[in-house]
């Protein structure tokens, strides 16, 4: 098995003072293969966008990474001096923001601003950078390139806009493209359009993806493999097929069972009681388990640690793990706890 693109390992990320820090990122620990799609799921306020940031090295002023380590290509970027990220951004990583209307600069032309990283990474005259964001255009899909090149953001659709947001991020054909939530409030066919727009450029380019989505169809229809998260933590990751069909963490089956039936026969969707807890809240144990249907006494004392289920399949999760499997010291410790 070759070494992953990305790989991210034992990531803790802390906001306010060292005295008394709270933790937003648990230990996650993340991959990325060559070429893969990997979608990164969970509700708002599991740190899916946090780990994004924490990637591209872009965490607010009041954010520090507490531990781990983030491998793009072997390289640490956590290592690399600041000055030394702009190289890295754009070139080698690349990242597809929510609200693309808030990402692109109102008075730049979108010629403007997709040469911008063209000028940055790769050393081309002014036609041969205008040829490559025409050539981008297309591959976008954006209609009649050539008269559109000295239009602004608000004359765009917002389908059009996200269609510039990802042409500003594949401009200079990085390794690795983080789509943060990027069909997020465009209508269903707009939203088919950008997945396949996705699609094309992954094959085209050979780019790897990390989709961050709470949409599980959207999940469903472009990934190979799917990390769930939840409060910080990493609770299942596994291939897409399997993930759909043999879940085996309760977050994730209650996830799944929130998705909407095509043959009609659920009168009511499903809702996973209660909430995702504010960090800092759940000082042990599983920060899952308040919700949980499945929940034991072992639970509320120990974060169970991310098992093998099955050929590239793993979950975090006490109640469905296979008690045959675990260390006897381990047993014995959940006969002594529950």
């Amino acid at each position: 098995m070759t070494d992953p693109l990305l790989d991210i390992s034992d990531l803790s990320v802390e906001f306010g003072p060292k005295t008394n820090p709270i933790r937003i990122l648990h230990g996650v620990d993340l991959t990325v293969g060559q070429g893969e799609a990997v979608g990164l799921v969970g509700e708002s306020g599991s740190g899916k966008s946090l780990t994004s940031l924490a990637t591209m090295r872009l965490l607010p002023a009041a954010a520090r990474i507490a531990s781990g380590r983030i491998m793009l290509d072997g390289r640490d970027l956590l290592s690399l001096p600041d000055k030394a990220m702009p190289n890295v951004r754009g070139r080698d990583i690349s990242m597809i923001f929510q609200e693309p209307m808030s990402s692109l600069n109102p008075v730049m032309t979108i010629e403007a601003q997709i040469s911008e990283a063209i000028m940055l990474h790769q050393n081309k005259s002014k036609a041969e950078r205008r040829a490559r964001v025409l050539e981008i255009l297309r591959l976008v899909g954006i209609p009649d390139p050539e008269a559109r090149l000295g239009a602004y953001p608000h004359q765009f659709s917002g389908g059009m806009r996200q269609r510039v947001m990802i042409a500003i991020a594949i401009a200079c054909n990085p390794r690795l493209l983080i789509a943060d939530e990027p069909t997020t409030a465009l209508d269903v066919t707009i939203q088919a359009q950008v997945l396949d727009l996705l699609r094309d450029v992954r094959e085209e380019t050979g780019t790897a993806v990390l989709l961050i989505s709470h949409d599980l169809g959207v999940v469903a229809e472009v990934c190979d493999r799917v990390v769930v998260m939840y409060s910080g933590h990493v609770v299942e990751n596994a291939g897409v097929e399997t993930l759909f069909s043999d879940p085996q963490h309760p977050y994730t089956q209650g996830l799944l069972r929130a998705v909407p039936s095509l043959d009609g026969q659920e009168k009511r969707l499903y809702q996973i009681p209660g909430s995702v807890p504010p960090p800092g809240t759940i000082k042990a144990g599983c920060p899952f388990a308040p919700r949980c249907e499945m929940r034991m006494a072992v639970c509320e004392r120990q974060m169970p640690a991310l098992t093998i289920r099955g050929d590239g399949h793993q979950a975090a999760c006490w109640a469905t793990e296979d008690l045959a499997s675990a260390p006897a010291k381990q047993l014995k410790a959940m006969e002594g706890t529950s």
